[in-house]
């Protein structure tokens, strides 16, 4: 039975991407701020608390998937946050808040994983959580923008790497997806999250569930082949030059 290690594990696209891997026969640890509280059995499932962006907590979490269930095959690199402002308004700590968890977060967890997936025998995969926001720009986001830009060449940039170990790394590219951080927008700014939606040629968002389909098809040896790749999953966004806006009539 595979073991994963799942970060952001306590919410949205994480503990959906946990519970997909759960239901695939994986193992799994998961892992956030606060220990995510999910109805599995102990055998299969634990929570610990830890923040991706100290090493030793990294280190931890490696150490509690091999100690508690005998190896690691599968890593989910998935914890982030957001925020926007003007060049000249946002405060810098909220940039290297964001800089830190969105591309030293998987750093430090590669790092740290990297050990335990060398000494797997079975089938190593890691998959990165990064944004279309990496793949493009977006008014007031630069900070987010430029995080996300870096997780996707860190991960061209190590499937490059540790390809000949026949460990492939991949990144999947979330569009506006419905989770915690999104809910700001959706609750408070209907007329901003009803021009997002007008973007979109699906013309509705994303669920969690939706993106964790993808991130298990990644880890997964049905992706034997793929590495190195930012795969969007985003309704449709990325397919547009962004000069004209989709079809308004949605099927």
């Amino acid at each position: 039975m595979p073991v994963a290690l799942v970060t952001g594990a306590g919410s949205g696209i994480g503990l959906a991407t946990v519970l997909r891997l759960l239901d695939e026969g994986y193992k799994v640890v998961g892992v956030d701020l606060q220990a995510p509280q999910i109805d599995a059995e102990p055998d299969r499932f634990a929570g610990i608390p830890a923040d991706v962006t100290e090493q030793a907590d990294n280190e931890r979490a490696v150490s509690e998937a091999v100690n508690r269930f005998g190896s690691l095959d599968a890593v989910a690199l998935n914890a982030g946050v957001t925020g926007s402002g003007a060049i000249d308004a946002l405060p810098i700590e909220t940039y290297e808040r964001i800089l830190a968890v969105d591309l030293t977060g998987p750093v430090l967890g590669m790092r740290a994983a990297i050990g335990a997936l060398r000494a797997s025998r079975g089938p190593r995969s890691v998959v990165v959580t990064a944004s279309t926001s990496g793949l493009g720009g977006d008014p007031g986001m630069w900070a987010y923008n430029a995080a996300k830009a870096g997780a996707v060449n860190l991960v061209r940039s190590l499937a490059l790497e540790l390809g000949a170990e026949g460990i492939r790394v991949n990144a999947v590219c979330p569009g506006p997806t419905v989770t915690a951080m999104t809910s700001r927008l959706r609750d408070t700014a209907p007329e901003a999250a009803g021009r997002l939606i007008a973007a979109i040629p699906l013309h509705r968002w994303g669920q969690p569930e939706e993106i964790a389909e993808a991130i298990a098809f990644l880890l997964s040896p049905k992706a034997s082949f793929i590495s190195g790749v930012a795969l969007p999953v985003d309704g449709g966004v990325t397919a547009t030059t962004g000069q004209f806006l989709p079809s308004s009539s949605p099927a």
